[in-house]
């Protein structure tokens, strides 16, 4: 896998990128001025990257993909900038995609005992959310809970609280190569995304 910091070498490869680049910027309708100060990067850098004149790391065109909306195929495959429809990538909704960053992240590692826990974990988040929702209607029976309902919460919040040590002590555990975890260039775009919505919703960023 090409390291998603390496830098992209070969003067007919920057510039066949440059120019897809090129095409997708104007068909969004956004200036070089316009991308580059969404890319944080100045408008002459863009320009050299563009007309194929300055390496230019992955993460930056990355970057520049989530900026235009288009797929990392529009930019990366194998089609001519004057000849392919533009792509835009599947959006899943961000629940349903947060929980396919970390399913492909947990089976990288090739732990089956690391998928078990996480597996056992979300279920027990989502039934804790799950039981508070459903007893609030009174038409719902109570009596498919087995567990008292304060001592499940209390079990849940425990279980939220400790996951991280808990994790930390399976990965050493199951000696889990750490470098294992990662998740293909191509889903930069919507890691990014998630890992944003989730600070702004901690109010850390």
């Amino acid at each position: 896998m090409t390291d998603k910091h390496s830098v992209l070498t070969g003067s007919e490869r920057m510039l066949e990128i440059g120019e897809k680049l090129t095409a997708v910027r104007k068909a969004k309708g956004m200036t070089q001025v316009q991308a580059a100060a969404a890319a944080g990067c100045t408008q002459s850098y863009l320009s050299a990257v563009e007309n194929g004149k300055k390496a230019f790391s992955i993460n930056f065109v990355l970057d520049l993909i989530n900026i235009y909306g288009v797929s990392y195929e529009t930019i990366f495959g194998e089609n001519h900038a004057d000849t392919w429809v533009f792509e835009t990538p599947e959006i899943e909704s961000s629940l349903a995609g947060a929980l396919s960053l970390l399913e492909q992240l947990v089976e990288n590692s090739g732990s089956a005992v690391l998928e078990k826990g996480i597996d056992e974990y979300l279920k027990l988040c989502i039934y804790s959310a799950f039981r508070q929702l459903y007893e609030a209607n009174p038409h719902n029976t109570a009596k498919i809970f087995a567990s008292d309902a304060k001592a499940a919460s209390n079990a849940v919040s425990h279980l939220v609280q400790t996951m991280p040590q808990a994790l930390e002590s399976l990965i050493e555990g199951c000696r889990i190569r750490r470098d294992r975890f990662e998740l293909p260039i191509e889903r930069g775009h919507e890691l990014r995304t998630f890992v944003k919505e989730c600070e702004e919703l901690l109010g850390t960023q």
